[in-house]
């Protein structure tokens, strides 16, 4: 009996050890894992050199997004169908790929990626709006080359902020998104009638 407590609280211990020494680049797998089992979510899109809110979204898995710009027109997308906001009614719009390009925030390619040569880095945690969180930083390189920073909560462990900086079109900018609400039943979205 005494062997078996000994083997048992041996096990523990190094599992301990082995979560507490976590490489950075496997917590940040970890997260983005469980950001992609999230049922639904809210998010905001900030442009950070300008300090203004861009747009809103909200998602219900696996496939619709409803997305708010900063002037309030509405646009919902469910699959390959685009319904965008015209005289204040939502209107069915044929926009070829549409399912592809949403498809990317919410990725499992980024697993792979991470699974890969990015370099991960631990910064000094930080707190979002009050909640404590892990901070990493990492460059991607697909669909753009930037540098990006995610904030991890620890009290959920799911990524609650993104931050990237890099050029587009000539253009150098800073996003931030930040997520709420996940797994939140009162997010719903249906096509409307």
């Amino acid at each position: 009996m005494r062997t078996l407590t000994k083997t048992l609280a041996g096990i523990a211990l190094a599992l301990t050890c082995a979560v507490a020494n976590a490489a950075p680049k496997d917590e940040l797998h970890e997260a983005f894992a469980k950001f992609l089992k999230a049922h639904s979510f809210r998010a905001t899109v900030t442009d950070v050199k300008k300090g203004t809110q861009v747009s809103s979204m909200e998602f219900v898995a696996p496939d619709r997004y409803r997305m708010k710009t900063s002037t309030g027109q509405q646009n919902l997308i469910i699959g390959d169908d685009m319904y965008m906001e015209m005289n204040g009614k939502l209107t069915k719009l044929p926009v070829p790929g549409v399912g592809q390009m949403t498809a990317q925030f919410r990725s499992e390619r980024f697993l792979h990626d991470v699974e890969g040569d990015i370099v991960v880095k631990a910064l000094p945690d930080e707190s979002v709006d009050g909640e404590p969180a892990k901070v990493y930083a990492y460059s991607v390189t697909k669909p753009m080359k930037s540098d990006a920073k995610a904030w991890v909560s620890k009290k959920s462990g799911l990524v609650i902020q993104i931050e990237s900086s890099g050029s587009f079109m000539g253009r150098a900018s800073t996003t931030r998104v930040h997520y709420s609400d996940f797994d939140d039943a009162s997010i719903k979205i249906d096509p409307p009638n």
